[in-house]
């Protein structure tokens, strides 16, 4: 009888020994598999698109050693808890001397607008706003290169800090990764304030590489500001002619509107800074008088607004426009409603004209954006490929009429996850010289439809179908 016990008691013991040993040796597995099913949920709480839940979801499931890092890495989107924090665009804020524009969407006549369209002069028009300034510099990028451009012009804000004018600069934690630090450091010591937006190192934040502020905005005395898409490199601007610097486009804005655009920089600023708007004191008072006829609507984008207001803008005016479209974007991965919105306008005779570099910067997005471009092009749509140089605007002009330019390209990324901020235009005088400038652009292109790019090889086409799985998380 003690020896069946005895038999029975090692039996169990075997049998524990057994079951520790396989639960230790699978807990990766184990584990993997509860964070797969938490992070699958909260995926499809997230509100994203079709093609992205199916995409993050394939991958998680399929392989969770690489899923789970990557999306760590560059899922996340509108966070909760991120919202709450940053979201001060709809607050209004009384700082003692005025209230502070902080609105997702906001409308404002009465302004002066000049059109930046080459890097040369962006980059003096910069400069020569630095030098006027008298009392306040804002200045938020998504890149600060360490070359010629940029340490220029923080040069000029470390002398206008030393002057007492108040400096504040903002950069991309992430996109600003390789800036300055020595020039930086000067202008701390000269009294100028600087701040990285959602530091990348260390993992401070969920999604790290994603919820990336891209807008770039820059305002002098709360009476001038720059916008558009040039960053504050030497690849964008510069003092010079360089035959290598991308061609893009941005405004220079007078009037009502800039106290609007020194409201958003406030926004960031303050989240970035980790104060609150009502401890920015001693703000410059906004211009209240009308300086132009141009009538102009902001759009903001990004993790800090309800919903995808810019996104929802592209589309409206893609499906409502009803002569003529133009899109000039350096990236081009649209959704499955920009798509098809595209594709049924162009199939009822709609004149749509899309202007691409011919080569980007990035080659995989030149590879992903082939399949699409062979399905606009069987509908109907004018594909230009700009074969200058490289292409980094971002504008829409619809039926001559309207005008969208900003920071956000046509891709996922730019519409549903990094901070982007856009403005519209409807006054027909600033339409005009948009016209020439558009010209300038088409005869410097070449139409898409060559037999290679209508007709890719067996292999590429299967590594195109492949590639389109990767493009929710471009």
């Amino acid at each position: 009888m003690l020896e069946n016990l005895h038999q029975l008691w090692n039996w169990v013991l075997s049998f524990f020994e057994w079951f520790l040993a396989l639960l230790v040796s699978n807990a990766l597995v184990v584990i993997g598999f509860a964070l797969a099913v938490i992070i699958i949920l909260r995926i499809f709480r997230e509100q994203r698109q079709p093609s992205s839940i199916f995409a993050w979801s394939f991958l998680i499931i399929s392989i969770p050693p690489l899923g789970i890092p990557l999306y760590v890495l560059l899922g996340g989107r509108k966070l909760k808890k991120k919202i709450q924090a940053k979201g001060l665009l709809t607050e209004g804020v009384e700082d003692g001397n005025h209230s502070i524009n902080v609105q997702d969407q906001f409308y404002s006549a009465g302004n002066r607008v000049k059109f930046l369209t080459d890097g040369q002069i962006a980059f003096h028009t910069y400069c020569r706003l630095i030098k006027e300034a008298e009392q306040e510099i804002h200045i938020l990028t998504y890149i600060l290169g360490d070359d010629e451009t940029g340490n220029k012009i923080l040069e000029l804000l470390i002398k206008k800090a030393q002057e007492g004018i108040r400096v504040r600069l903002l950069v991309d934690a992430l996109g600003s990764f390789r800036r300055p630090g020595k020039k930086i450091r000067e202008l701390k010591q000269a009294g100028g304030e600087v701040c990285a937006f959602m530091p990348a190192l260390p993992f401070q934040t969920h999604g790290w590489a994603n919820l990336r502020n891209h807008r770039k905005i820059a305002v002098f005395d709360n009476k001038k500001s720059i916008l558009g898409g040039r960053n504050l490199d030497k690849r964008f601007m510069g003092d010079t002619p360089d035959q290598d610097r991308f061609f893009d486009f941005g405004a220079v804005y007078e009037g009502p509107i800039v106290d609007c655009l020194n409201g958003i920089f406030l926004s960031d600023w303050a989240f970035a800074s980790k104060q609150s708007l009502d401890q920015i004191k001693d703000l410059v008072p906004a211009l209240d008088v009308e300086v132009g006829s141009s009538k102009l609507t902001g759009i903001v984008s990004g993790p800090d607004v309800d919903g995808d207001m810019l996104y929802e803008r592209l589309v409206n005016v893609i499906q409502e426009f009803e002569d003529e479209l133009v899109i000039v974007t350096p990236y081009f991965i649209p959704d499955e409603v920009l798509l098809t919105s595209l594709t049924v306008k162009a199939r009822r005779g709609k004149r749509i004209t899309l202007i691409l570099p011919e080569k980007s910067n990035w080659k995989v997005i030149d590879f992903v954006r082939s399949h699409y471009l062979r399905e606009l092009y069987d509908a109907g749509v004018n594909i230009q490929l700009f074969t200058d140089g490289m292409l980094h605007a971002k504008v829409m002009v619809s039926d001559r009429r309207l005008l969208l330019h900003g920071s956000a390209n046509f891709d996922i990324r730019s519409l549903f996850v990094n901070f982007e901020i856009g403005i519209v235009h409807t006054s027909q005088e600033d339409l005009e010289s948009i016209f020439v400038w558009l010209e300038w652009l088409l005869e410097r292109c070449r139409s898409f439809g060559t037999e290679k790019e209508l007709h890719p090889s067996g292999s590429r086409r299967t590594f195109e179908d492949a590639a389109r799985l990767i493009a929710p998380f471009l």
